[in-house]
């Protein structure tokens, strides 16, 4: 009996191997191909050293600065970048006259604003990016140096949402993009106008999401140490319960002293580094955002004078679309800036929630620790001209509200006849 129930188990697992198979074996060939997370996040990386934004010598597989000398290191300067730019400009600059002609002067002043604070905000981040760049190499100093004691758990939940946010972005700008030049093929001199914006914009877009990433790496290690204080405190907590007058007692002191000590230290590298962050893309944001600010304004007023003047729909769906990937991004960074703030801002609850009875020597580190979270309070902010979280939102609100009056100032005496004449 035992013989036959082991044969008929045999013959059950054969058969529903069989069944199995195909799609099994499929799946058993399709995920080693499919790339990880690590391979996933050097791509990123090497998109964004052909950008010119890592300007010296860097491991795309490894994350680390690799060694060479200071010849070798000139030659990672972004100089095809910026000759390429150059190149572009000076093309636009010999056709501007058909480049910027909309039919109405109003229009053109309009475009040639907007083309001209994305070229110097792209120009100006290249050359802050050459002046930074020994700043840049201090950051990932800083994080090769707390990057071991991350728990593994938060490097894959930050390599998989900064991913999504990548990778997610890119598609859904790049379907958007080509819908704008669907529209704009009909007309060489709309598409060509279109084409250079997408070009430009490309530029200062991953620059955003370059930036991202270090806030998000500063997040993961403020997760870790927010952890590691609760770990403390309850692991204090059993402290308290244990006879003072122990080995297990002085064990658990000594080990609760060494960890907020630790802790302590892992504080002051955090906000060396968020420093550093700072002082890295302080400048290169500010043209940054400038650019965005003033690329969103000249879109509305575009779209204001379309819905008023114009009877074409597709100059109002180009509008639309185009003012998407610009606000997702902003919304993308701040959101990433404040949820990276948050953690933060809990470090200080989680600190104080550590029971620490009546010892002086608890005491005194606390409080300390304590005092050095109120003074080395962790920012994000472009050289203290504005801070990087939402209240950038209402900057942006009331910058676009005051472009928009003076321009549809400008454009009250517009007749319908002019346009048409035009």
């Amino acid at each position: 009996m035992q013989i036959s129930h082991q044969h008929s188990s045999d013959v059950h697992y054969i058969v529903s191997r069989e069944r199995s198979s195909p799609s099994t074996f499929t799946m058993n060939l399709v995920l080693p191909l499919l790339p990880n997370g690590q391979q996933l996040l050097s791509v990123a990386f090497g998109i964004f050293k052909c950008f010119g934004f890592i300007p010296y010598p860097f491991d795309c597989c490894t994350f680390t600065l690799t060694p060479s000398s200071n010849v070798r290191s000139l030659l990672h300067l972004p100089i095809l970048q910026v000759s390429f730019y150059l190149t572009l400009f000076c093309i636009i600059m010999s056709n501007r006259v058909n480049f910027f002609f909309t039919g109405l002067q109003i229009l053109s002043l309009n475009d040639i604003i907007k083309y001209g604070t994305l070229t110097l905000s792209v120009f100006a981040i290249f050359i802050d990016t050459v002046l930074q760049r020994n700043t840049h190499r201090l950051v990932w100093e800083k994080i090769a140096l707390i990057r071991l004691s991350a728990r593994k758990v938060y490097v894959e939940r930050f390599t998989r949402h900064y991913l999504w946010k990548f990778y997610g972005y890119l598609a859904v700008c790049a379907f958007l993009e080509a819908q704008v030049l669907y529209l704009a093929w009909d007309d060489p001199s709309d598409l060509a106008y279109w084409l250079v914006i997408m070009i430009l914009h490309a530029f200062l877009r991953l620059r955003h999401l370059f930036h991202m990433f270090f806030i998000d790496t500063l997040k993961i290690h403020l997760q870790k140490l927010h952890h590691d204080l609760v770990d403390a405190g309850e692991y204090m907590a059993d402290l308290v319960e244990q006879p003072q007058d122990t080995a297990v007692f002085r064990a658990m002191y000594a080990q609760s002293v060494d960890r907020l000590l630790s802790l302590k230290s892992v504080y002051g590298q955090l906000w060396e580094l968020s420093d550093c962050i700072n002082r890295n893309f302080g400048w290169s944001q500010i043209c940054n955002f400038t650019g965005n600010f003033v690329q969103l304004s000249c879109d509305l007023y575009w779209l204001y004078m379309s819905m008023k003047w114009f009877e074409a729909t597709e100059y109002k769906v180009v509008i639309v679309i185009t003012l998407l990937p610009s606000t997702s991004i902003i919304v993308l960074l701040l959101s990433s800036a404040e949820s990276c703030l948050g953690v933060a801002a809990s470090l200080q609850s989680a600190l104080l929630d550590i029971p620490m009875g009546n010892d002086s020597t608890f005491r005194k580190i606390i409080y300390r620790f304590g005092l050095q979270i109120a003074q080395q309070r962790i920012r994000l902010t472009a050289h203290g001209l504005f801070e990087i979280n939402y209240s950038l939102l209402k900057m942006f609100g009331t910058g676009i509200t005051t472009y928009m009056i003076i321009f549809i100032t400008f454009s009250k005496d517009i007749k319908l006849e002019d346009i048409d004449d035009e």
